[in-house]
């Protein structure tokens, strides 16, 4: 159980590392795909990438926080269960004595058969986690007031539908939650008639009393099974003796912990029995958008990918995400060097073209150049016959914080080499830039 379980977590957690990439752009961490293409399937390479990929994006760390507010959540409902259960027990049996064992078992069970008959229905309505479900989502999202409360529950909630869990797992949670209630109602019962007398009796004024003794056998009917017998109703209708109300309490309590506590655990049962069907049976999609970057990476060695290139630029990266303003004109650069000369001598006196940017201190001043004064537009001419590396891609990505519209053109030449214009091409869609030749 824990290892399908552990599935369903992988999942999840790929399913946010997703979308993390979706929103943030794709993150490279080779040491990270190294290990894991040491795994035999794809499949448990996206896993390991993301479990490894989450701790480096903080996300292990935030689910940690979110297990707590989980389980405080379960805490306040088991507490309210507990509550629910004695405050019902002792409404029961305040009353005026002598106690209809009519109206103690309407009081005891009907709140239960009521909205087990509802859980029926809404499963003919609509996937829906319950209400316990919902309170439990409520609660996350609103405890301590974090965005990434809602981010992971409407993760969950999205692998839930596609992988058909939500019917289970609410079922899951509302039997659960109600086998605890009835089963602390049989144990306030239990002590309480235990340590006190009461007097039951049969009453009714509506029935006559071989009508409801036709009820009492049919309630009777599964307790009988289990050699407890309903006291009749001519046995507590005038003058019960004692072992009369004793087999009364033997009776009340064996219809509590059947028609309560069983009957709900035996639908808990199945609920989790089929929630790990369909949990092992879960495969992520790998045509998702975002995944086919990590499938190439995944698959080709790094090695003759890229190559690591223009090192002393690196902490130009750590600067924090900021969004691009809207700006007017465009802009022209020529990224390390310049592959058609006869171009460059024609156009570098433009007011247009930034010039080629090579260093890294020209990197730095084209970054305060946008910062200072936006563009609409921003073209980044790459030199095909180069290498491609990560540094040059990095900063490609990173100028999309600068300006809103960022493409790059790829130069080429009659003798360009393919392979390596296709490391170009497949850089900069993972990087998510635009690109044309």
């Amino acid at each position: 159980m824990l290892k399908l379980f552990s599935r369903f977590r992988s999942v999840w957690m790929a399913e946010l590392v997703r979308r993390h990439e979706l929103q943030n752009g794709f993150q490279r961490a080779d040491a990270i795909e190294q290990q894991a293409r040491q795994l035999p399937t794809m499949e448990q390479r996206v896993f390991k990438r993301a479990e490894l990929l989450a701790a480096r994006l903080g996300l292990v760390h935030q689910l940690r926080l979110w297990d707590h507010f989980r389980r405080l959540i379960a805490i306040v409902l088991s507490l309210l269960a507990v509550l629910g259960a004695v405050a019902l027990v002792r409404g029961t049996l305040t009353v005026a004595e002598p106690i209809s064992l009519s109206y103690a078992l309407m009081m005891l069970l009907g709140l239960h058969v009521i909205l087990f008959f509802l859980w029926c229905v809404s499963l003919f309505i609509k996937d829906s986690f319950g209400w316990v479900g919902r309170i439990s989502l409520w609660g996350l999202e609103h405890i301590g007031q974090r965005d990434y409360n809602q981010q992971f529950n409407n993760t969950l909630l999205t692998i839930a539908n596609q992988y058909r869990l939500t019917k289970p797992a609410g079922a899951a949670l509302t039997h659960g939650y109600w086998t605890l209630f009835m089963l602390m109602v049989w144990f306030v019962l239990f002590f309480h008639l235990s340590t006190s007398a009461y007097v039951f009796t049969w009453a009714t004024t509506i029935w006559p009393a071989d009508t409801l003794q036709t009820w009492v056998s049919i309630i009777g009917f599964l307790p009988s099974m289990f050699g407890i017998d309903a006291p009749s109703v001519k046995a507590l209708w005038d003058s019960p003796e004692a072992s009369a109300q004793l087999s009364a309490g033997r009776w009340l309590l064996s219809c509590v912990i059947i028609y309560g506590v069983v009957w709900r655990g035996i639908f808990l049962l199945g609920a989790i029995i089929l929630l790990l069907a369909r949990v092992r049976r879960m495969k992520i999609d790998l045509t998702l958008p975002g995944y086919a970057p990590i499938i190439r990476k995944l698959t080709i060695s790094a090695a003759t990918e890229l190559v690591d290139a223009d090192s002393d630029v690196s902490g130009m990266y750590n600067v924090q995400q900021r969004t691009p303003e809207p700006g007017r004109g465009e802009l022209v650069i020529s990224l390390d060097h310049e592959a058609d000369q006869q171009w460059l001598r024609q156009h570098q006196a433009e007011s247009w073209f930034g010039g080629v940017i090579a260093r890294t201190e020209e990197k730095q001043r084209l970054l305060d150049r946008l910062s200072e004064h936006p563009v609409a537009k921003l073209t980044v001419r790459v030199n095909g016959q180069l290498t491609p590396d990560r540094a040059a891609l990095r900063f490609i990505a990173l100028l999309r914080q600068y300006c809103t519209d960022v493409h790059a053109h790829l130069v080429t030449t009659e003798r360009a080499d393919e392979q390596r214009i296709k490391h170009w091409q497949d850089g900069l869609t993972e990087e998510g830039v635009v690109w044309n030749q």
